[in-house]
């Protein structure tokens, strides 16, 4: 049915100091208008037993979205299991406080991020995230900015920065709207950050620490290029958040993947060699300028009428 509401899957097994709080999270009046639930491992049963279950119902229609619980196993052990076969790379967005943050180079170390960080790097996570805040928050035209660095963790180094101002560069020229390379001195203490829909960073562990200094109130993680709807709770009092994102994210999918179903053909074919002039310099089918010169015109003569008597 058109309007029906979407189902999602609530995935873990919380603590029993924790189940008052779901119990009043799940009776919410709110949520009987926004989405159906429903509930994996609450029984008892393994978190990643009960996420396979719930990606398996998710490729057979039953549910739309998965919301998880906080988990005993890595974040890298829910993507295995989430992923699909289509996604080639996962990007974690982390969303707190009306403030999305990713990483370059994702929880590696400092040194190791130091000697793999490349503008290719750059580039290829600044567009993730990009497409990411477009499919899942329809934001058509999102701006991104790039952040050096902050705290013990401050990228300085010149070779880093020309990395960070050529990827820059590039995405400019590739129509994505990416500003930097940001400082992270007095960015977030400005609440500069507002002029932007996402930021990313270099490391996770700058994304963590400015989320926790920075901005109140929840965090989740968004699992952004796999195609189920996954979002994951740092806390279970996270929960209702993440149920309103996960069916925001549904509804917006759906909403962004319309106009691509089925595109209208082009009205003209572009190859490389033409210019602009030739592709606007438009000729009827057979029609040859210089057969039609007035003087190449064969006219009949009409014979004249005699004159009535």
């Amino acid at each position: 049915m058109a309007n029906q509401l979407p189902n999602i899957a609530i995935v873990g097994n919380a603590p029993k100091d924790k189940h008052a709080l779901l119990n009043g999270i799940l009776s919410e009046e709110e949520l009987s208008d926004l989405c159906d639930i429903t509930l994996y491992g609450a029984d008892g049963q393994p978190e990643m037993e009960a996420l396979a279950d719930a990606v398996e119902d998710w490729h057979d229609g039953k549910v739309q979205g998965i919301v998880c619980l906080p988990f005993a196993a890595s974040s890298n052990e829910i993507i295995g299991i989430c992923n699909t076969e289509e996604a080639t790379d996962v990007v974690r967005i982390y969303v707190g406080d009306g403030v999305k943050m990713a990483s370059v180079m994702g929880d590696v170390s400092e040194q190791e991020a130091m000697k793999t960080l490349t503008k290719e790097a750059v580039t290829a996570r600044v567009k993730q995230v990009a497409d990411a805040l477009k499919r899942n928050f329809f934001i058509l035209n999102p701006r991104i900015a790039v952040v050096e660095g902050s705290g013990e963790l401050l990228v300085v180094e010149e070779e880093s920065t020309d990395v960070v101002a050529a990827a820059i560069a590039e995405l400019t020229e590739s129509k994505v709207q990416a500003f930097g390379p940001v400082s992270a001195d007095n960015f977030f203490a400005s609440a500069t950050y507002h002029a932007y829909d996402a930021l990313v960073e270099m490391y996770d562990v700058q994304c963590m620490e400015n989320l926790k200094s920075s901005f109140g109130g929840e965090m989740l993680t968004l699992l952004g290029g796999i195609d189920i709807p996954v979002v994951l709770t740092h806390r279970c009092e996270g929960t209702l958040y993440a149920l309103f994102m996960v069916a925001d994210m549904v509804r917006n999918r759906k909403e962004y993947s319309i106009p691509f179903a089925d595109p209208l053909p082009k009205l003209y074919k572009e190859r490389k060699e033409d210019g602009e002039k030739a592709r606007f310099a438009v000729k009827k089918k057979g029609f040859n300028p210089a057969e039609h010169r007035r003087e190449n015109v064969n006219y009949t003569v009409a014979a004249p009428q005699k004159a009535q008597e």
